[in-house]
């Protein structure tokens, strides 16, 4: 049995320093491994098969948020929720 692992992460970033771990994000799903580190902790995450994926926006006073969720079982396939588009504008 796995054992359970939590990793954390929050600052401040400028939008280029996103896009960029946002690309090594995209490089990780490709390849099927992805390593999220810091001095102290680090955590190695192999997603496979079909992934449940959730985004959320919100606008409220003058502030704005995205948050992005995404989920697998490490182990075997999950039928999960149906597959769905999403279009993604800039």
């Amino acid at each position: 049995m796995a054992s359970d692992k939590k990793f954390m992460f929050e600052s401040i970033q400028d939008n280029n320093s996103i896009r960029n771990f946002l690309d090594a994000l995209v490089d990780g799903f490709e390849k099927g491994r992805i390593v999220l580190s810091t001095d102290a902790d680090e955590i190695v995450m192999t997603p496979c098969g079909l992934l449940n994926f959730e985004v959320k926006a919100k606008k409220k006073g003058g502030e704005s948020k995205i948050s992005i969720k995404v989920g697998w079982k490490e182990y075997g396939l999950d039928s999960g929720p149906s597959v769905k588009d999403i279009k993604v504008e800039s």
